[in-house]
């Protein structure tokens, strides 16, 4: 090679050893890290794939349609949810050889079948509400029957209902009776009450009491009720005389448990056999609230679990004991076939409500993987578990129940794969030593999985956090393992043939220590926070970010801490309104100038100022006097002062609103305010409440108010028909004798002597 020629090559390479060097000397290769990171994750995912995790978003995926189909405004048409549900199956087949298109369209079929399976279980129990209040003679067959503290709550099948055609009388309604006048389940009874729509929220976000009322088929609610009469027996049709029947024997097996253990105990004993918790004292359902153990009562996975286990293990270990059965036949499958029956039969005695049917499904695919040869406890089972509850009961993923059961025992069985990938067991040495140190670490590691899974789906629901819960929970589950559940298996067993007493004594002590265990921590200082509630957004961040958590099982995972962290900052800090007006306008509750509520006209609807307080994370209650401090009353309406110093009104008669609407800035009443009104005041009254429900008001700086409404823009299956009052025509210029200057000095907020009214408006 002649003295002064290049290489190509050679100038290629030394232009990379240059960039390397400068690379090298600036200390970070942004493109590098980015194509790094990028593989990294492309690697994890593939990773995650080849472990089958993907599944396991399916039912993730299926909750967020049906939460869609419930947010909406208006009933979604039947066909457009069949429609979308077809287009992503048919899109999904077309991208089957696909791998990323596969996936976006079977996170669409599952997504939209969320939506459809929603859609369908509308249709399929859609059936007529009642329209507006009114007091007739409802005529009908009892189909259930609770104990309660100030009687007995019955569910009625109609025949009739005052003059109401067929097509506009509710199927079922609900009230409560002081006597039942020799009537039980299956009685042909009539009644008369004042009978109302199933109500809505107190607040827009809120409980929704009409849904719920909607998906159990009840129309109308009942209040004031008339003496029971029993009619002539009715023909039933078969299924109404095996519910009838459940419900008889239900209520037998009620009455024998508290005649047996006296006191809360007992009322606590049945609730968990039969699922009837009306005779449980207030107090013991504070403490256990407070104590984090309200959970124990209300029959959901654990407590299914625990009978369909024990029923599992008994039988067993009575089929172990027959010589030539133990080691040649398949006792195990046989045990889970008689535990499923047994759990099936334990789900139809409890009343069949919807979180003790999904706990059943829950159990169902444990045992049937059992019988299949499967494993079974696995997140796979719990997905399909939740994918089974989805489709048959939808309107469950709304619940608490579905929420906090299905995320206990999923941080449960990703706190087990985990220990299982990280090969724990076996390291705290062998002996009764080591079984007991790893089995007690076993119940703490879980009892604090579930206790943090389920902390923001309880505080987002009941505005409560019970700080002292994992104690409380540790302390309590033993009990309920050796000592309740167990007794109430063998209680059933036995009650045929009358040698129950026992076991309902045994249960009963357990369940004393249970209460005796509450009530202590109960006294603990600061065990309970109240916070204000949060938005949906919050508690979807969190959920998110649990999800995320617990079905990733590499690295990945940790990225789920990002929504988790977001949640609880929006949860940290939420919005909230100045004015909470109920539903009917009788009571209002206004925040003042030091920033508490003032609640006025509470002893119309204490339930909602109850709620208002506990969503504002007020922990008051509605009979403090301070709750009320900053209210003047007269007989025709309350005014109190903002918290940005105007005056609000509460007005309950004509009189008093021709003056409100001239003097305060802002006027709530039930009745129709005069077209003027609104012109010098913001008025909510009896067209906004027939129109929207319950209403918030956010008090802005400097402009003007906002409003949030409970119905929002359209009407759901569950809601009555919008029908807004009419009122008075307005036309005529008061009379003196008709005018009223109001007892309250709105300038002063003292009370002053008028003259008296001739028209109250009530």
């Amino acid at each position: 090679m002649r003295q002064g020629h290049h290489d190509p090559n050679d100038r290629g390479r030394a232009i990379a050893a240059t960039q390397t060097r400068a690379r090298a000397s600036s200390g970070f290769d942004l493109r590098g890290a980015i194509d790094g990171f990028w593989t990294g994750f492309h690697k994890l995912l593939s990773d995650e794939r080849d472990r089958g995790r993907y599944f396991l978003w399916l039912p993730v995926f299926a909750i967020g349609g049906v939460l869609t189909f419930f947010e909406a405004d208006t009933d979604p048409a039947l066909w457009a949810a069949v429609s979308a549900f077809s287009v992503s199956l048919l899109v999904a087949f077309l991208a089957r050889s696909r791998e990323a298109g596969f996936l976006l369209a079977a996170a669409a079929v599952a997504l939209s079948g969320g939506f459809f399976a929603s859609a369908m279980r509308v249709e399929m129990i859609k059936a007529p509400i009642l329209q507006a209040t009114t007091r007739g003679l409802a005529t009908g067959i009892i189909e259930s029957v609770e104990p309660r503290p100030r009687g007995h709550r019955i569910v009625i099948a109609l025949d009739s209902l005052s003059d109401l055609s067929k097509d506009a009388r509710p199927a079922r309604v609900r009230v409560t009776v002081g006597n039942l006048g020799g009537a039980r389940a299956g009685s042909r009874v009539s009644l008369e009450a004042l009978w109302r729509p199933p109500p809505g929220p107190v607040r827009p976000g809120g409980y929704d009491f009409g849904r719920e009322a909607f998906f159990k088929g009840i129309g109308a609610v009942g209040s004031d009720p008339e003496a029971l009469t029993v009619l002539a027996p009715a023909p039933l049709t078969f299924r109404q005389r095996a519910a009838i029947s459940i419900d008889n024997i239900r209520n037998r097996i009620t009455s024998r448990i508290v005649a047996t253990v006296p006191g809360d105990s007992g009322a606590i004993a049945a609730a968990l056999v039969t699922g009837q918790r009306g005779e449980i004292s207030s107090g013991a359902n504070d403490a256990l609230r407070t104590a984090g153990l309200y959970h124990v009562i209300s029959i959901s996975g654990l407590h299914m679990a625990l009978f369909g286990g024990t029923l599992f293990a008994v039988v067993r270990f009575a089929l172990t004991l027959i010589p030539g059965i133990g080691l040649g036949r398949p006792i195990k499958k046989w045990s889970a076939v008689v535990a499923l029956i047994g759990s099936a039969f334990y789900l139809a005695l409890s009343g069949g409500e919807v979180a003790t049917q999904r706990s059943f499904v829950m159990v169902a695919f444990v045992f049937m993987a059992v019988i299949l040869d499967r494993q079974a406890v696995t997140m796979r089972n719990l997905a399909l578990a939740a994918l089974c509850a989805i489709v048959l009961v939808p309107e469950s993923v709304l619940g608490p129940s579905f929420q906090m059961s299905f995320a206990a025992v999923m941080a449960i069985v990703a706190w087990y794969e985990g220990r299982s990938a990280g090969k724990g067991e076996g390291s705290s040495g062998g002996g009764l030593t080591g079984f007991i140190h790893r089995h007690f670490a076993a119940i703490v590691a879980t009892t604090v999985a579930a206790t943090v899974a389920t902390a923001p789906f309880g505080t987002f629901h009941f505005q409560r956090i019970a700080v002292h819960a994992l104690p409380s929970n540790l302390l309590a589950l033993p009990i309920v393992s050796l000592l309740i559940m167990p007794w109430a298996l063998i209680g059933l067993v036995l009650y045929p043939v009358g040698l129950d007493s026992v076991a309902w004594q045994i249960m009963g002590y357990g369940i004393g220590l249970l209460l005796v265990i509450s009530r202590e921590i109960a006294t603990w200082p600061y065990s309970t926070v109240v916070v204000p509630a949060f938005s949906g957004w919050a508690v979807l961040a969190l959920a998110g970010g649990l999800c995320w958590l617990a079905i990733w099982s590499t690295r990945l995972r940790w990225l789920g801490m990002i929504p988790v962290v977001l949640g609880v900052m929006l949860a940290a800090d939420p919005p909230r309104p100045d004015i909470y007006v109920d539903a009917e306008g009788k009571a209002v509750a206004v925040r003042g100038p030091d920033g508490t509520l003032d609640l006025a006209g509470v002893r119309f609807a204490s339930f909602a100022a109850e709620n208002w307080l506990a969503a504002d994370g007020d922990s008051r209650s509605v009979r403090d006097k301070s709750a009320s401090d900053g209210v003047r009353c007269d007989r025709l309406g309350c005014a109190m002062r903002s918290r940005d110093g105007r005056w609000v009104s509460l007005t309950w008669s004509y009189a008093g609103l021709r003056e409100d609407c001239r003097r305060a800035a802002i006027v709530i009443t039930r009745l129709i305010a005069p077209p003027g009104c609104r012109d010098t005041a913001l008025v909510i009254d009896g067209r906004d409440l027939a129109e929207d429900g319950a209403i918030t008001v956010s008090l802005r700086e400097g402009g003007l108010p906002a409003m949030t409404r409970s119905r929002g823009l359209g009407v759901r299956a569950w809601h009555a028909e919008r029908r807004v009052p009419d009122g008075p025509p307005f036309v005529q210029p008061p009379q003196q004798s008709e005018v009223l200057s109001r007892n309250i000095d709105m300038s002063s907020g003292a009370f002053v002597e008028d003259s008296e009214s001739t028209d109250d408006g009530l």
